[in-house]
């Protein structure tokens, strides 16, 4: 598969993944309970079967890839680095990069989202959540007016996604929990991906 995928691509392959029960159940009971680290652990395997979905090879804690001379769990301390599988070469690039965020303070998302800016790659994602969609629009505008706007990331052909989940709406899970966001470059702020 082509590395530089679109982003509502790689999304639509991340919903096909996270309503399988094998990760709607237990993300859904994290997100209920607010057990932070069942909920990291079980988004990080999702995104990481997402990501082989996709066709590249994928690296998070947890989930050891020899990808590298330098075999790790993180690398560049990213929760989840994606590379191109059909690549021979020690040192590829990597294709996709995730932070995943479960604390809500607005600075630490802020600094995922910095980290991941940083990476020259085709797709470059945080994921995130709020307690109340209502609480959405003035983080994605805190955001961009922090983090992107200062970086000057995001510009094509590098997409950045931001996916917000809200406990609020862990009865739709995942359809109405998962809400993605990507960056527009000439616009300056966030839009809905779907």
């Amino acid at each position: 598969m082509n590395s530089a995928v679109r982003p509502a691509e790689w999304y639509r392959a991340f919903q096909r993944e996270v309503r399988l029960a094998r990760w709607a159940d237990p993300l859904r009971e994290a997100a209920l309970k607010g057990h932070l680290g069942a909920w990291t652990r079980h988004l990080t395997g999702a995104v990481i079967v997402t990501c082989q979905a996709m066709g590249w090879r994928a690296v998070g804690r947890g989930h050891l890839a020899e990808v590298l001379p330098v075999v790790k769990q993180e690398y560049l301390a990213l929760d989840i680095m994606a590379f191109p599988a059909d690549r021979l070469e020690s040192w590829p690039r990597p294709v996709a990069v995730f932070e995943l965020e479960n604390q809500q303070r607005e600075d630490r998302i802020a600094y995922a989202l910095w980290k991941v800016s940083l990476v020259r790659c085709f797709l470059k994602g945080i994921f995130c959540y709020r307690k109340r969609p209502e609480e959405i629009g003035d983080l994605l505008e805190y955001l961009a007016e922090r983090v992107m706007a200062v970086a000057g990331a995001g510009e094509e052909p590098e997409a950045v996604l931001i996916v917000v989940g809200t406990r609020s709406r862990t009865e739709d899970f995942p359809d109405g929990f998962f809400k993605p966001y990507r960056w527009d470059g000439q616009r300056k702020q966030f839009r809905p991906l779907l």
